[in-house]
């Protein structure tokens, strides 16, 4: 669901390999003392080969009362959705994705696609965060690597077993970010983010055997890697620290609540600078990554 960073975001929160010997979980435990809840780092696209899950996401699940996602999954498969989408990933001024590059970004971008077998010019009154995205869509499905996410795995099981749902923003907030980072930078936007592409394999493969051993370091030097330009200064900026400043206020009143949560999140959300992780670390939290070996339980 993402673009530049998003290309990262996804690929940074899958998991490809599995790591048998580690203890360590991309799941932590927050407490106050008195209350708690659940966060784990997600893949939004996994194959079906990788499931089941490392064993510390269906024991959170099972301890929590309450699922919280990035968004409303529902809204996101109602078939409704297609006019809200249209009106963000779509120019409503006259603009194409010819006009808003240069020839040579263009051109590239275009041959990418035909390798990709993917139609550009059909693609042409859309914005370039959302081509990129079709175009990462494609790559990963060339690579075996698209399926059901983490986050619809939980929430179709909590539909099943009744579990309450919240989220942290609004499908409209999410698409309002997810489809506008490229504005004012585009030719820049779209370079850095077809290197990534072309590159998507290896940091998959990287990042995927992260995820799976609970390698939170790896992530951190993926999140710093952004601030080297300024495209990725200004995809973090909003991707990943202003959406998380926000949430940590939401999950601030979680903790305290009777509640017990499991809160569900892009792996990525998780490291670097201004994490979620760490900002409930600020406000006096105590923070424990779950592992086999020793895991907090629940009241």
């Amino acid at each position: 669901m993402y673009i530049a960073h998003v290309c990262k975001l996804i690929c940074l929160s899958l998991a490809l390999f599995c790591s048998e010997l580690s203890a360590k979980s991309f799941v932590w435990h927050v407490s106050d003392g008195k209350h708690e809840l659940y966060i784990g780092g997600t893949s939004h696209s996994l194959p079906a080969s990788e499931f089941p899950l490392p064993a510390e996401f269906d024991q959170a699940y099972r301890q929590a009362e309450k699922l919280v996602f990035e968004v409303d999954i529902s809204r996101m498969r109602d078939p409704s959705i297609n006019s809200l989408l249209l009106s963000f990933i779509k120019y409503q001024d006259g603009r194409t994705l010819n006009s808003v590059l240069n020839s040579e970004s263009y051109l590239r971008l275009r041959n990418i696609a035909a390798e990709l077998e993917v139609d550009i010019n059909s693609l042409a009154p859309f914005r370039p965060d959302f081509v990129v995205m079709q175009l990462m869509n494609a790559k990963l499905m060339q690579l075996g690597m698209a399926g059901e996410g983490v986050d619809d795995y939980f929430f179709n099981k909590g539909i099943k077993d009744r579990k309450s749902m919240g989220y942290l923003a609004t499908l409209e907030q999410h698409l309002a970010i997810l489809f506008s980072t490229s504005d004012g930078f585009e030719d820049e936007w779209v370079a850095r983010n077809l290197d990534l592409l072309e590159s998507l394999e290896e940091v998959m493969q990287q990042a995927l055997a992260a995820w799976r051993s609970g390698n939170r370091e790896i992530f951190t030097e993926m999140a710093n890697d952004m601030f080297d330009t300024k495209i990725g200064q200004i995809e973090y900026q909003l991707l990943l620290a202003e959406r998380n400043k926000s949430w940590v206020e939401q999950i601030d009143s979680m903790v305290k609540s009777p509640e017990i949560e499991f809160i569900l999140v892009g792996a990525m959300h998780l490291a670097g600078p201004s994490n979620v992780l760490d900002l409930l670390v600020e406000r006096g939290y105590k923070v424990k990554q779950l592992n086999a070996i020793n895991q907090p339980l629940s009241r």
